[in-house]
């Protein structure tokens, strides 16, 4: 069977198909009347990724900024910002809206919790192509309904969005808190160290006094070496050990000696000291920057907390829809057509191979195994 038998088919059976054809219309017509009409209410969204506060100025990259705008729309269908815009708008209370919006008698669930349900099933959430840009879409039989909703959704997710930031901020904050108070109480122990060290070793002014006995330290070295050079020269002019400047070289050498010495153990104890002052210094240094770090955090985090602005913008706010979304019947019609013409060139060819009929000269072939002598 060729192109030309087919044709030929279509032609015989018109009828057929021109019925079919029609009968899928006017059902399309029908049921485009008779399908209740839903309207979309849109609200767009402008989400800024470099921070969602002042103190987080670092951009993302591209690859976080997918998975960034990915969480958000997760956010958004949510069920917890369905709970905040069924508390937003206390539909609970208002009859009229839960009516429309609750068509079963579930008494499994809360009635929030079905109303929760409900709005998440007509909620829709796109993200625009290569944009920060996210559109919510709310679907209902009711036009001023859809918008409503549509921007309720946006009102919620701002706030749970407020939410998600400041609460770990603030348990943040109430760590923080809790941990100044135990770096202030390190912080007075290692101030008290030192105080502690510098009453029990009388150290006041430890540095002019270091400065004091290391220059006495090397005015006694420097006598001590001429007293040295006294005695060596008395001994070498050979005056004996009992000649007076003999005696007088001896004993200012060993005066020197002993002061000499003294000196020096005067000198190691300061030192000491000043070695174990500066230990107890770096200390109490370790802890005051660690106590102004962690200060410096808590604040940071109060003001986190704090900070009820958000990085989220409503670039347009939903408004209601003039036209339905749903049934479209420009839509049904070139879909009804294109069913209908396919269905009833079916049904011809069905009813043509069980009631086969002589229509061109190729069938006297095919049916008798014969050819065509002549035709009047």
């Amino acid at each position: 069977m060729n192109f030309n038998i087919l044709l030929v088919i279509f032609r015989a059976r018109f009828g057929l198909i021109a019925f079919t054809l029609a009968l899928c219309v006017v059902a399309s017509l029908v049921m485009t009347i008779l399908q209740p009409k839903t309207y979309e209410a849109e609200t767009s969204l402008v989400l800024n990724v470099s921070g969602s506060t002042p103190f987080e100025q670092n951009s993302m990259s591209a690859q976080l900024t997918a998975g960034y705008i990915a969480t958000q729309l997760d956010i958004i269908s949510s069920q917890s910002v369905a709970l905040k815009v069924v508390d937003n708008l206390q539909l609970e209370n208002n009859e009229e809206l839960k009516r429309a919006l609750l068509q079963d008698h579930d008494g499994s669930m809360l009635v929030r919790d079905r109303l929760a349900n409900k709005l998440s099933k007509s909620l829709g959430v796109e993200p625009s192509r290569d944009s920060r840009v996210v559109n919510i879409i709310f679907s209902f039989t009711d036009a001023e309904i859809a918008a409503m909703m549509a921007n309720a959704f946006a009102d919620a997710y701002i706030e749970k969005n407020l939410e998600l930031n400041m609460e770990p901020a603030a348990r943040s904050a109430v760590w923080f808190d809790d941990q100044i108070k135990v770096f202030r109480i390190r912080l007075e122990e290692a101030q008290k160290r030192l105080t502690d060290y510098q009453q029990e070793q009388g150290i006041v002014m430890i540095d002019e006094r270091l400065d004091t006995e290391t220059n006495r330290l090397n005015e006694l070295s420097r006598s001590y070496v001429d007293a040295q050079a006294d005695t060596y020269d008395v001994k070498s002019r050979q005056l004996g050990q009992n000649h007076p400047e003999y005696v007088r070289a001896i004993k200012r050498e060993s005066s020197l000696k002993a002061s000499l010495d003294d000196q020096k153990k005067r000198f190691l104890e300061i030192k000491q000291q000043r070695d174990g002052l500066d230990v107890l210094a770096r200390e109490l240094d370790t802890e005051q920057q660690a106590y102004e770090s962690m200060l410096a955090r808590y604040y940071e985090t109060r003001l986190a907390s704090q900070f009820n602005q958000t990085n989220i913008s409503i670039l347009n706010r939903a408004t209601k829809p003039v036209s339905p979304s749903s049934p479209n019947l420009s839509v049904n019609l070139i879909s009804a057509i294109m069913l209908g013409g396919i269905l009833g060139a079916v049904l011809a060819f069905l009813v043509e191979i069980f009631d086969r009929r002589i229509r061109a000269e190729e069938d006297i072939d095919e049916l008798f195994g014969a050819k065509l002598l002549a035709q009047v």
